[in-house]
C-alpha cells in the first residue's frame, strides 16, 4: 500500500484529496495545525479507520516540524508522495497596493514558502525510501507572472511565484536521486480561499489532481501542471 502525506487537511482541497486517496486504497498521513478542531478530517479517520492516521503540524513553527518525521515514521516505514498543500490566503484580494499590509506578504510567505522548505527538508529521508518518490507543491492560478495583468491577490500570488520557484530549483537539485518535484494547481475550486464563484467543487479538483499525482513521472519534474495532468493550463 503506498503512503502519502497531505499537509493542511483539515479542509478545502487538502481535506477533498485525503477523502480521494483513501477511496482509492492508499495510505493517507493528514497533518492539521489543530488536529483537535478538524472535525470533518476526524469524521473521516473514523470511517476509514487504519488507512488514515491524523497528525498535527505548524508548517510555520520549527519545532512542530521537527516532531513531524518521527510521527510519520510511528505511522510508515516510508512516505511515497508528500503533498505540500498547507496554505493561507491573507488579503481579501481586491485591495489597492497601499492598502495592503507588509504582514501579509510576511504571513504569506511564512506559511506558502518557507513552511514547505522545512516540511519538505524533514521528510526528505523518509521519501528517499518510497517507491517512485513524488513531491507536489499546491500552486496556483495566481503564480503566472507573463498573465499578471491586475493587481488583485498580490500577496498570494507572490508566495506562490515564489513556491513555483522552489519547486523548479528543487526538481533540479533531486532529478538525479528519481524524485519527482512538481508544482501543480488545484484549479480554482469552491473552498474557503477559492470563493462560491469558483469553478470547481474540491471533490471534482480531487479526483483531477488524483489522476496527475498517480501519473507524474521524471519527465514531468520541474513543470507546472495543471489540475488534469496538462502542461499548457498555466504560463510561468
Amino acid at each position: 500500500m503506498d503512503t502519502i502525506l497531505i499537509t493542511g487537511a483539515n479542509r478545502g482541497v487538502g481535506l477533498a484529496l485525503a477523502t480521494k486517496f483513501l477511496e482509492e486504497g492508499w495510505h493517507v498521513l493528514a497533518t492539521a495545525r489543530e488536529p483537535e478542531h478538524a472535525t470533518e478530517l476526524a469524521a473521516l479517520g473514523r470511517a476509514e479507520g487504519s488507512r488514515l492516521d491524523i497528525l498535527p503540524l505548524d508548517v510555520t513553527a520549527p519545532e512542530s516540524v521537527e516532531r513531524l518525521p518521527a510521527r510519520v515514521a510511528a505511522c510508515s516505514e516510508r512516505l511515497d508522495v508528500l503533498v505540500n498543500n498547507a496554505g493561507v490566503f491573507p488579503e481579501e484580494g481586491r485591495e489597492r497596493f497601499e492598502q495592503y499590509r507588509p504582514e501579509w506578504f510576511e504571513q504569506a510567505l511564512s506559511v506558502n514558502v518557507v513552511g514547505t522548505v522545512r516540511v519538505t527538508q524533514a521528510l526528505l529521508p523518509t521519501l528517499r525510501k518510497g517507491r517512485r518518490p513524488r513531491i507536489v507543491m499546491m500552486s496556483s492560478g495566481a503564480a503566472t507572472i507573463t498573465t499578471k495583468e491586475d493587481n488583485t491577490k498580490l500577496a498570494y500570488a507572490v508566495s506562490k511565484a515564489g513556491l513555483n520557484m522552489l519547486a523548479r530549483g528543487l526538481a533540479a537539485d533531486l532529478r538525479e536521486e528519481g524524485i519527482t518535484v512538481t508544482p501543480v494547481s488545484p484549479g480554482w475550486v469552491k473552498t474557503e480561499m477559492g470563493g462560491e464563484n469558483a469553478k470547481l467543487e474540491p471533490a471534482e479538483s480531487a479526483a483531477g489532481l488524483f489522476g496527475t499525482i498517480t501519473g507524474l513521472k521524471p519527465e514531468d519534474a520541474g513543470v507546472f501542471l495543471g489540475p488534469d495532468g496538462r502542461r499548457d493550463t498555466y504560463k510561468w
